[in-house]
């Protein structure tokens, strides 16, 4: 058996940020049980939401799952919020020029009807493209004595 190792700089960019330039969005979905009946399917993927960052409302996330109601639009719907916040930044970026949403705030409207449920989000946030592509060779840093030693590979 042959094994090759392969090495990858990683390539880093700048993002550049227009503040004159707001982006905004929405997006709507209707569920009857598991069935949606209306809603987008163009969504952006890899939306970093603020509230998700860090482990802020685990015990919030982990005390809702004993929520029957909570559970059945759960079962119901799956990820709507998800989907529906998704979906409103796929249109604030698309044929903005973007690459990407910078700061998105995010403004979420659920109703709940037993078991007819509507999703409502509404994206802001400000115009960020790449720029400046370059690749960068990995640094390896050696402590000795209390002394960074930079050592490049």
């Amino acid at each position: 058996m042959l094994s090759r190792s392969v090495t990858l700089d990683p390539i880093k960019a700048d993002i550049v940020v227009d503040q004159n330039k707001k982006l905004k969005g929405t997006s709507k979905a209707s569920y009857l049980t598991i069935f949606r009946i209306s809603g987008d399917n163009k969504y952006a993927d890899n939306i970093q939401f603020s509230a998700e960052a860090g482990n802020s409302g685990v015990a919030t996330r982990i005390i809702s799952l004993f929520n029957p109601f909570y559970l059945l639009k759960k079962i119901a719907t799956g990820d709507a919020t998800g989907k529906v916040k998704a979906a409103a930044a796929y249109k604030a970026l698309d044929g903005s020029g973007a690459d990407v949403l910078v700061h998105p705030m995010f403004s979420i409207t659920e109703k709940n009807f037993l078991i007819f449920y509507q999703f409502e989000a509404e994206v802001t946030g400000y115009a960020g493209t790449y720029k400046n592509f370059r690749t960068e060779r990995q640094k390896t840093i050696i402590l000795q004595d209390g002394k960074e030693i930079i050592v490049q590979d």
